[in-house]
C-alpha cells in the first residue's frame, strides 16, 4: 500500500479512525434486511425507459432515506448490501450509468456536512459504482475550497485511485481528470490528501489505452505537481508535503517501465530542475523539516531524486 512505510499525521489518523468506525461496525438487522435492487433492472442492455429509471430513482431515494438515518452500523448494512448487488456480473452497463448518476443526486448531499463516517461510507458506494458521474462526486470533494473537511477530503481522496482503476473512461477523460486533480493539488496542506492524488495521477498514466501524446500530457501534469511538491516543501511553507513528494518520487521510479518512452523523457525532463534542488539540499534541510521529525523522509527523498538522476542520465530506461 502506498502510504504504509510512512508515518501519520494526526489528520490521517481521524481517517483511520473514521475506517475503522465502518468496518467494525456489526450489521443492524433491520437496515440488513433493506429492499434489494429490482433484478429486472440491473441486466438491462438497452437504454432504460422513463418508467425504468423512474424505479431507479424511487430505489436510490429510499435507500438515501435509509442512509441518513441509520446508525453506523446500519450504515454499513445498507453500504455493503448496494456494494454486493453493483459489483454482480449481471449489472449492465446502462443500468450502471442510470444508476449512478441517480446515486450522486441522492447521496452527494453525506458530504456537505462534517459527518465523515455517513460521508466516507458514501465515497466508498462510489468507488464501486465507478461511473463518470461517481468520480466527479469523488473530484468535488478534494478541493480544500469546497470540502473544508480534512478527513472529508482524506476519505475522497483514499477512493479516487480505486475508482479510477475500475471505471470504464476514455483517455480523454483520463486527461481532463488529471488536470483537475493537479489543479486541486496547489492548494491541497495536508499530506496524506495530496499523496492519494497522486497516486491517483500515476494510476491513470498506467492505463495501456493511452495513445503516446496522451500519455505525454498526463505525464506533464504529475510533474507539474511534483514541481509544485516540491517548491513548497524548499519554501518550508509546508514541510509535511515531504511526505507526498517521498511518495511522488517512489512512484515515478516504479512507473518508469511502464508508460510510453515519450511520456518518460518528458516527465524526467520537467522534474529535473526539482531533482537537483533537492539533491543540492542534501546537507541543508528546508526550514522545518528538523522541527517536524521529518530528517529520515528527507533523507529518502534526497536519495530518490538522485536515484532518478541516475535514470535521466542513463537515458531514462
Amino acid at each position: 500500500m502506498l502510504l504504509n512505510s510512512v508515518k501519520f499525521s494526526s489528520s490521517a489518523r481521524i481517517a483511520a479512525i473514521v475506517g475503522a468506525l465502518t468496518l467494525v461496525a456489526t450489521a443492524s438487522p433491520v437496515l440488513a434486511q433493506a429492499d434489494a435492487i429490482p433484478p429486472d433492472l440491473v441486466n438491462v442492455k438497452q437504454a432504460l425507459t422513463a418508467e425504468q429509471r423512474k424505479s431507479v430513482t424511487e430505489f436510490v431515494t429510499k435507500a438515501a432515506e435509509r442512509f441518513a438515518e441509520a446508525d453506523p452500523a446500519g450504515v454499513v448494512a445498507i453500504r455493503t448490501k448496494l456494494v454486493d448487488q453493483i459489483r454482480q456480473t449481471t449489472v449492465s452497463p446502462n443500468f450502471r450509468r442510470d444508476f449512478g448518476i441517480e446515486f450522486v443526486k441522492g447521496f452527494a448531499k453525506f458530504s456537505e456536512g462534517t459527518d465523515s463516517m455517513r460521508a466516507t461510507n458514501a465515497f466508498i458506494l462510489a468507488r464501486f459504482i465507478a461511473t463518470a458521474e461517481s468520480i466527479d462526486f469523488l473530484l468535488d470533494n478534494l478541493d480544500p475550497d469546497n470540502q473544508p473537511e480534512v478527513a472529508i477530503r482524506i476519505a475522497a481522496s483514499a477512493q479516487l485511485p480505486k475508482a479510477l482503476d475500475a471505471a470504464p473512461l476514455s483517455p480523454p477523460q483520463f486527461d481532463a481528470i488529471t488536470k483537475r486533480i493537479a489543479a486541486v493539488v496547489k492548494k491541497e496542506r495536508d499530506w496524506v490528501v495530496a499523496a492519494h492524488e497522486v497516486e491517483a495521477i500515476t494510476q491513470m498514466l498506467r492505463e495501456e489505452a493511452l495513445t503516446p501524446p496522451q500519455a505525454e500530457a498526463i505525464a506533464m501534469s504529475l510533474a507539474a505537481t511534483i514541481n509544485d511538491l516540491q517548491s513548497r516543501v524548499a519554501a518550508g511553507s509546508d514541510p509535511q508535503l515531504i511526505n507526498s513528494l517521498q511518495r511522488a518520487l517512489l512512484a515515478v521510479r516504479n512507473q518508469l517501465s511502464g508508460i510510453a518512452s515519450s511520456a518518460r523523457t518528458k516527465l524526467l525532463t520537467a522534474i529535473a530542475p526539482s531533482l537537483d534542488s533537492l539533491v543540492k539540499m542534501k546537507s541543508t534541510p528546508p526550514a522545518g523539516i528538523s522541527e517536524a521529525k521529518l530528517d529520515l523522509t528527507f533523507k529518502a527523498v534526497v536519495n530518490t531524486a538522485g536515484l532518478l538522476q541516475k535514470v535521466t542520465a542513463s537515458g531514462g530506461a
